[in-house]
């Protein structure tokens, strides 16, 4: 069990260093408060990430509020070695989910 652990971080590593396996790589997050994690996230055929996503910091003080979504989207970034970066947006304010 501790080899298979070993390779499951050792892909972990891999796509938070940028690399693409399996179709699959760790994109940075630039701006607003997701800032300097990193979203492993599936390519298409093309080998396009998705071209945004919503995200909520964590738990707040009071009722959640769904509005208060931030908005990150996609921008190619040729000096990253994913070539992408997830940059900050603003936030959502629609209530949809």
């Amino acid at each position: 069990m501790g080899d298979e652990n070993s390779e499951h971080l050792a892909l972990i590593r891999r796509w938070l260093a940028g690399e693409t396996v399996n179709n699959t790589v760790g994109i940075k997050i630039v701006g607003g408060p997701f800032h300097g994690r990193t979203k492993i996230v599936q390519l298409d055929q093309s080998g396009l990430p998705p071209t945004g996503f919503r995200g909520r910091p964590g738990r707040i003080s009071g009722p959640w509020n769904p509005a208060a979504k931030h908005i990150y989207l996609a921008v190619r970034a040729p000096d990253t070695t994913a070539h992408w970066t997830y940059e900050y947006a603003g936030i959502d304010t629609t209530t949809d989910a």
